[in-house]
């Protein structure tokens, strides 16, 4: 497997908002962060605290927990990674997972609570979703595709609609801390086919539209569809605090949740929030760890 690993390039905004609300120790006076997106690594769900144990000390610090005040996402924040993946389906799975769940015993059993390297043992660090192969990552995408084009085809959104037959930029699904911990593939339309230069991008026109559509795996294999995260370059002076982006999130099931300067407005602040950490470099676009890139 390979790792993940991408580090942001500038900005020390995200640790200090997650110092700020209990996420992230701080390293001392002199210590400079260095934030890590699109990797498991931002995943609030990799806390140490294990949140099913009923008598945990650590349960007040459970990022988890629906009242906890460090909580920066909210129990109700789609984009919570703490949230409900979303939808299982009943057809899409990985067999490897499936056959493992079944022998609670098995060394290997991704869902043995014993296991030291166990991906789903909420004490072991790093938890969240199960590791995939690059050809199982494929063929559960696959199986899930026609079901994620027509539930965020209902939201009515023109991209939500067409996107699928952009250009995709990475080579397999991989993990996003910072969208939850789920699988994502990034998609852009030809106005935006600058993005396949990565740090050599430089600014978009308007009209560049980026997109992600996303899905979960659980620890018994089976996979389910996530939300669509959109963001459309505008003209000047669209929304200067989010440099000029129009952010959209759709739900599995076309519902949108929200878009800037539009309905539901607030519900995607936190996303150009985000972005705006890499506004000066990257004109607000994250970018995928290197193994991930389609030259």
């Amino acid at each position: 497997m390979t790792s993940y690993k991408s580090t942001l390039k500038s900005g020390t905004v995200i640790p200090a908002m997650m110092v700020a609300a209990g996420l992230l120790a701080a390293a001392g006076p002199n210590a400079i962060a260095k934030p890590r997106l699109e990797t498991r690594d931002v995943q609030i769900a990799a806390s140490p605290c294990n949140p099913c144990a009923a008598r945990n000390p650590c349960a007040a610090k459970n990022p988890c927990a629906a009242n906890n005040p460090c909580n920066p996402c909210g129990a109700k924040n789609p984009c919570n990674p703490c949230a409900a993946g979303g939808s299982v389906s009943s057809k899409c799975v990985v067999p490897r997972l499936q056959s493992a769940s079944a022998n609670p015993c098995a060394a290997k059993n991704p869902c043995n609570p014993c296991a030291a390297k166990n991906p789903c043992n909420p004490c072991a660090a790093g938890g969240g979703a199960p590791e995939l192969t690059r050809a199982e990552a494929k063929a559960v995408y696959d199986c899930l595709v026609p079901a994620l084009k027509s539930g965020y085809g209902k939201s009515g959104d023109r991209d939500a609609a067409s996107y699928a037959g952009w250009k995709t930029y990475n080579n397999q699904p991989y993990i996003s801390g910072t969208h939850g911990g789920r699988f994502v593939n990034n998609y852009a339309n030809r106005k935006a086919r600058a993005y396949g230069k990565f740090e050599k991008a430089g600014r978009m026109p308007p009209g560049a539209v980026l997109a992600k559509d996303s899905f979960t795996v659980n620890a018994k294999g089976r996979a389910g569809a996530g939300p669509f995260f959109l963001m459309e370059k505008m003209g000047g002076g669209f929304n200067k605090v989010s440099g000029d982006w129009k952010y959209t999130l759709v739900m599995p099931n076309g519902k949108i949740v929200g878009k800037t300067n539009g309905s539901g407005s607030a519900n995607v602040k936190f996303c150009y929030e985000c972005h705006m950490s890499v506004a000066g470099d990257q004109d607000s676009m994250m970018l995928m760890p290197d193994e991930f890139r389609k030259n």
